[in-house]
């Protein structure tokens, strides 16, 4: 029973010293507004290191890094709406291949480096702001007039066509009259060529 209780308790105390810290994968959340044009764009990081500053000039995003660790861990989330084209990553003017995931919205940039200090991160792409449809404000619909016109429309159709009917009957009962005017007649002519006796 000793034994068992010295393997579990060794376990616990040994397994720990061989362990890789948590310090060096552990990352902080932070979150830049970066200003591009005249709209401010936000730039999500996670890193294992402190980012002093964050700024956009020259198309170029530069990140300011101070580290203790020497292995360094950058994840970024920099939206697509500023970035276009291919993204490159340099390192203290060094140029580095980070991983790099792209959808409609952002491109996710994982980024592993080392050695301690202070550093500069330049993301550098073709940085363009795609243009928002400008909404062309007019006037207001007016619905009154939208449904007077759509009366006016009505009430000209109904007309021409009472009026096709009307011109209808009136064409049919001018053919009626002149084929009963056609049979008199004919019965006329008829009585007149009998002989007379």
């Amino acid at each position: 029973m000793k034994f068992i209780i010295f393997l579990i308790l060794s376990l616990i105390v040994v397994v720990p010293a061989f362990a890789v810290p948590l310090s060096d994968k552990t990352g902080l959340k932070t979150k830049f507004d970066v200003d591009v044009g005249d709209k401010t764009y936000v730039i999500e990081t996670v890193a294992n290191f402190n980012i002093d500053d964050v700024a956009f000039y020259n198309d170029t995003l530069v990140f300011q890094i101070s580290s203790g660790l020497q292995n360094n861990l950058l994840e970024l989330q920099i939206p697509q709406n500023i970035t276009k084209g291919e993204i490159h990553l340099f390192l203290n003017e060094q140029e580095v291949a980070p991983k790099i995931l792209a959808n409609q919205q952002i491109s996710f940039v994982t980024l592993e480096f080392s050695g301690n200090g202070t550093h500069t991160l330049e993301v550098k792409s073709d940085f363009t702001l795609t243009p928002e449809p400008e909404i062309i404000q007019g006037e207001p619909v007016n619905v009154a007039a939208i449904f007077v016109a759509v009366a006016i429309a009505a009430i000209a159709a109904g007309s021409v066509m009472a009026y096709k009917k009307e011109s209808q009957l009136l064409v049919e009962q001018f053919l009626n009259h002149l084929f009963n005017v056609a049979c008199l007649a004919k019965r006329d002519v008829a009585q007149n060529s009998l002989p007379v006796n």
